[in-house]
């Protein structure tokens, strides 16, 4: 008997960039929560991203900044909130900011 094939996990999270994580967060800097690999960890700040039709809150945010911000959407995600060409509002504890990604890049 075979077992089932499952697919790879793909984590719902938020790389952002310095200028959006000072929107988002103020003056507070990413906090190691623990450490992933590469020098990449995920923080302690949360932020929630709110669609046309949901919001899904306690999103992990992964540092260090980066150079852009960028969404890694888990399955059904996108659907879930109702992600279209107007994008999605990013809240941390500090700020909101819209985000827009290209639908493409969404669907991965």
């Amino acid at each position: 008997m075979s077992s089932p094939v499952r697919k790879p996990h793909s984590p719902r999270f938020v790389r952002l960039s310095s200028a959006d994580a000072a929107h988002l967060f103020g003056a507070e800097v990413l906090e190691p929560r623990f450490q992933i690999s590469n020098g990449r960890f995920v923080a302690r700040q949360r932020v929630a991203i709110v669609g046309q039709h949901g919001r899904i809150d306690g999103v992990p945010v992964v540092g260090p900044v980066g150079e852009s911000t960028t969404i890694s959407w888990s399955a059904g995600d996108t659907e879930k909130i109702g992600l279209d060409e107007r994008g999605v509002i990013l809240v941390g504890a500090a700020g909101e900011l819209k985000f827009v990604e290209p639908l493409s890049a969404a669907a991965h």
